[in-house]
């Protein structure tokens, strides 16, 4: 047994080295811990105790009743007070369809009107159709924005409840619970762009990926795959993101090394050759992926005359790639320089397989019989590999994804950047199921839109509270912190200064339309870009000097 980790609350939290899962020191009231473990804990009169079963409560009614008022608060400022996007008289932009599914979405699929793009997200229109049918309201443009309005606030109020049994359950002190609480739910995506743009499906796409990574925490598969199911008509990535947390339910991992890639050239000849072996198997696949994307767009670009401009695109692109791809690195390298990590797979129950099959199934057959293929799309697979490698933000913004995370998810972006070893080692630690979903994300970020990173934020956020609570934050920190979140909020910024005229896609870059679209990559003009950059930049470097001198206390694994 590990040796035993003391937190704030009292109780004593330590790991269990064969499956990974949180143990504390209790009363012994547990009924099916695994046999052989009592006589490793250091207090003879207690023993281990499941935190899925016990889970410590010291306060946890007061601190959610605060965390929901506080949501509460802000989410009725905003239906109260709040602008409204002038775009598509208030729905916004994909918010047309949307609000066009709530008014007629059977007459939309028999008459052939509907794409597969479209299928995937009418959930929240049935949500709000069916809200306004019950209430006897007319499905007005005022009680369509007004429905998407409360089931974003739901949502939210939801997701915090979610979010308080996670941190309950994995005892989490008060500290990471609330950094955690702000970095889900008062950042930019929270408190404005649900508020200015409400007509959307991502607000209910975040309590999706939250439910799911709790459903995944407390071991419950049929919740899971009802969670996978459901989402997948909210979300596309929700069936994909089901399947691995389903395939590795309860198929936990015990910490594993750090990767220190070398930083000499005497570093690298010294490195284990099995070590350079696979990591070099890796980059060459990433390279490979990377050149087929690459090749494959500059020869459409031959033909056009634009080979500089893609060039240029890509360049300005490649150091954020390359900064992924060692993260990625990172955070799968150690499970794959562990023969007896990959075993796992080997001791995956059939029934898990079924469940994850069915999770991908299910949702694919239905899209295919409510929507028209020949109906186009607005987005594919292959359009969004292209901006993985091709990001929309163009020439010379260099960096353009973290400033564009930053901006939207808060000041959690660059904490997780700043400790993403650890970060790392945490999400390993919760299992092969949060690392796989955050290691099939990462990518995303470098579209530069950075709601595309939504699925997995619940993971990393988790992981972050974890690293946070279990090294402790210094006063600096949590102040520097708590100012950022603030600022990050924009709850005071107007964003309609004046009137937008003429098409609602054009003239993005310039204002007025640049105040709601100077906090997205692809948007981003050049004098925002330039002022933003350095901000962020700044940020992080205060956030780094806060953290100084706060050593990760180990936990006795890895």
């Amino acid at each position: 047994m590990s040796r035993p980790e003391p937190i704030r609350n009292g109780k004593t939290r330590l790991r269990h080295p064969r499956d990974g899962l949180l143990w504390v020191h209790c009363c012994g009231t547990c009924s099916d811990e695994p046999s052989g473990t009592s006589s490793a804990v250091d207090n003879a009169h207690e023993r281990p105790c499941d935190m899925r079963k016990h889970p410590l409560k010291s306060g946890a009614s007061t601190t959610l009743f605060c965390m929901i008022a506080i949501v509460l608060a802000l989410g009725l400022g905003n239906l109260l007070f709040g602008e409204l996007v002038p775009a598509g008289e208030g729905f916004g932009w994909d918010g047309v369809t949307y609000a066009d599914m709530v008014r007629r979405l059977g007459a939309m699929i028999a008459d052939g009107q509907l794409s597969r793009y479209y299928s995937q997200r009418i959930l929240p229109s049935l949500i709000v159709r069916t809200a306004l049918t019950i209430s006897g309201a007319e499905l007005s443009n005022h009680n369509i924005i007004l429905g998407f309005q409360l089931l974003n606030l739901l949502a939210l109020v939801i997701g915090t409840v979610v979010w308080k049994r996670m941190t309950d359950l994995l005892s989490i002190g008060p500290s990471g619970q609330w950094i955690g609480f702000a970095s889900l739910f008062l950042n930019y995506f929270a408190t404005k762009h649900l508020a200015y743009a409400p007509v959307t499906t991502d607000g209910l796409a975040l309590l999706v990926n939250l439910s799911m990574l709790w459903f995944f925490l407390e071991g419950w598969p049929v919740l899971l795959l009802v969670a996978t199911i459901a989402g997948s008509f909210v979300w596309q990535l929700t069936g994909l993101y089901g399947a691995i947390l389903l395939i590795f339910l309860n198929q936990n991992l015990s910490a594993t090394e750090n990767v220190q890639l070398p930083a000499t050239i005497s570093g690298w000849r010294q490195s284990d050759r099995r070590t350079m072996r696979i990591f070099g198997l890796f980059a060459a696949i990433a390279a490979l992926a990377v050149s087929i994307i690459v090749l494959s767009d500059l020869l459409g670009a031959v033909a056009r005359g634009f080979v500089v401009h893609e060039a240029a695109i890509f360049l300005t692109g490649a150091p954020s790639l390359a900064i992924v791809v060692l993260a990625i690195w990172i955070l799968v390298g150690p499970i794959f320089l562990r023969r007896s990590q990959m075993a796992l797979l080997a001791n995956v129950p059939l029934r898990y397989f079924i469940l994850a099959a069915a999770g991908i199934l299910i949702p694919q057959l239905a899209f295919t019989a409510l929507s028209n293929p020949d109906v186009p799309n607005p987005s594919g697979v292959l359009y969004v590999l292209k901006l993985i490698v091709f990001p929309l933000t163009g020439r010379g913004k260099f960096l353009m994804p973290f400033v564009a995370a930053t901006l939207l998810w808060g000041p959690a972006v660059l904490v997780v950047m700043l400790r993403w070893q650890a970060v790392s080692s945490e999400l390993r630690r919760l299992g092969l199921g949060p690392a796989g979903v955050v290691a099939a994300t990462l990518p995303l970020i470098l579209v530069t839109e950075a709601r595309f990173i939504l699925g997995a934020w619940p993971s990393l956020v988790l992981a972050l509270a974890l690293v946070l609570d279990r090294s402790g934050t210094s006063k600096f920190f949590r102040y520097l912190f708590a100012a950022l979140t603030l600022l990050n909020t924009q709850l005071w910024v107007k964003f309609n200064i004046g009137p937008w005229e003429g098409n609602d896609y054009a003239d993005l870059t310039e204002f007025p339309k640049q105040m709601f679209f100077l906090h997205y990559g692809p948007w981003m003009g050049w004098p925002a870009y330039l002022v933003q950059l350095p901000s962020v930049l700044l940020a992080a470097y205060l956030l780094w000097i806060s953290m100084r001198g706060k050593s990760v206390r180990s936990t006795g694994v890895g």
